[in-house]
């Protein structure tokens, strides 16, 4: 690396993975602009290297890219009211920052989409990555990554609490039906997939690509429950929930998350965890063992 440190505007940073991600920018040498509705969030972050873009996504998008050297484009939605609503971040905003960094002749954006884009019939939020992606496609001219994100889990992260709350207690819950056992993920630890991101992705190994960065790359719930039995040294069985009582759940949960923004298994969200085929074979190297990764983020989950 030369010794004019490259400079990465990055959206999203405030977010789960997005704050790993600006640590792992800077432990490489990167300069970091991020763009931070309340800075305040990322005040725990004390570096040189980093620069608070105070503003939100659409106000000045060509302050935030201008003269960066790569545009990190991480900031969306995971669910929001309407379908119009989660489409105007996930897919309008998107476009709007790509667009924005073609305009200013940034050389490198990379895109953090979903692996739900690879099947955008299922639900809302995927619909809107899988538009999300091709909006960037759109407006963007130059060298492009876009990495759909598996599942994602490590310290910090309130989607995946639930799951290790359970564990905790020697049960994990999943949804039943007569091929649940057939069901396969992939998933990454969160410091492996900003590392990744940050070797590979942001120095160019990745552009012109769509890929899937995996810690593990096809998990069963009966494999993931075993893992994590062992990690935390305890025996943790597998409950199915019948598909009549999680449909009903899921059913009013859309009607409550549409009128009130409250609830998160939804009828689209109980679609994406019913698909059977979640793996992926892009297995990033020397990741952190599996049961490692799992131990590392349920022991953060002790220490809140």
């Amino acid at each position: 690396m030369s010794d004019v440190k490259p400079l990465i505007a990055v959206t999203g940073g405030t977010g789960f993975v997005g704050r790993h991600m600006i640590r792992a920018l800077l432990t490489q040498g990167y300069k970091v602009r991020a763009l931070a509705r309340n800075p305040s969030k990322l005040s725990d972050i004390k570096h040189q290297n980093l620069e608070i873009f105070q503003g939100s996504l659409g106000t000045n998008d060509a302050g935030l890219v201008a003269e960066a050297d790569v545009v990190l484009h991480m900031a969306g939605l995971i669910k929001a009211k309407t379908r119009d609503a989660i489409m105007a971040v996930n897919c309008g905003a998107a476009g709007a920052i790509a667009r924005a960094a073609d305009q200013a002749s940034v050389p490198r954006f990379i895109l953090l989409s979903s692996q739900t884009a690879h099947q955008p019939q299922l639900s809302a939020y995927a619909a809107s990555k899988h538009a999300g992606e091709d909006a960037v496609k759109e407006a963007y001219a130059g060298k492009l990554a876009i990495i759909r994100a598996p599942a994602v889990f490590g310290p910090g992260d309130e989607a995946t609490k639930p799951f290790f709350d359970f564990i905790a207690k020697g049960r994990l819950p999943v949804a039943g039906g007569p091929r649940w056992k057939q069901r396969v993920m992939a998933m990454v630890f969160v410091n492996d997939l900003v590392n990744d991101m940050a070797l590979h992705a942001v120095s160019g190994t990745y552009d012109g690509q769509t890929l899937t960065p995996c810690t593990v790359p096809a998990l069963t719930w009966e494999k993931f429950a075993r893992d994590a039995g062992q990690a935390l040294g305890i025996s943790v069985k597998v409950t199915p929930i019948p598909l009549p009582v999680i449909k009903a759940v899921a059913g009013a949960t859309s009607v409550t998350s549409r009128l009130f923004g409250i609830g998160h298994l939804t009828l689209g969200k109980l679609r994406e965890f019913l698909y059977e085929d979640w793996s992926s074979q892009d297995v990033i190297q020397n990741a952190t063992p599996f049961i490692e990764a799992l131990r590392i983020t349920a022991a953060s989950y002790k220490k809140e």
